[in-house]
């Protein structure tokens, strides 16, 4: 099993992203609201706000896309969809895709009784 971790920096793309992962049978992803490292210390450290300066052409924004993936093939079959649909996550402009073994997950069948 894998989490599969996409930060998405154009939010224009996030309905397509969910709906290729509905049509893969994966559902209970997880979306939440990101807001760049940068934009945070600007903002609430003084000290830090010559980072808005520097950071002009990046986003402050983004989606952040979780869910757990039962198989290494699924998650490379939804890459190429993908790709095919014009959503490059290889172009940090659109945003990036990475996953994370997972080796344990709580459910009923193994929750201690």
């Amino acid at each position: 099993m894998h989490l599969l971790a996409i930060i998405l920096n154009e939010e224009k793309y996030l309905d397509d992203i969910l709906a290729e992962l509905i049509e893969l049978e994966i559902s209970g992803a997880t979306v939440i609201d990101g807001v760049a490292m940068e934009r945070v210390l600007a903002k609430d450290v003084p000290i830090f706000a010559g980072l808005l300066q520097t950071t002009r052409g990046s986003r402050s924004y983004n989606k952040n896309i979780f869910a757990l993936i039962p198989d290494r093939k699924i998650i490379e079959q939804f890459i190429h969809i993908l790709s095919e649909i014009g959503i490059d996550l290889s172009d940090p402009a659109i945003g990036t895709l990475f996953t994370i073994p997972v080796d344990f997950k709580l459910n009923r069948e193994n929750k201690p009784k």
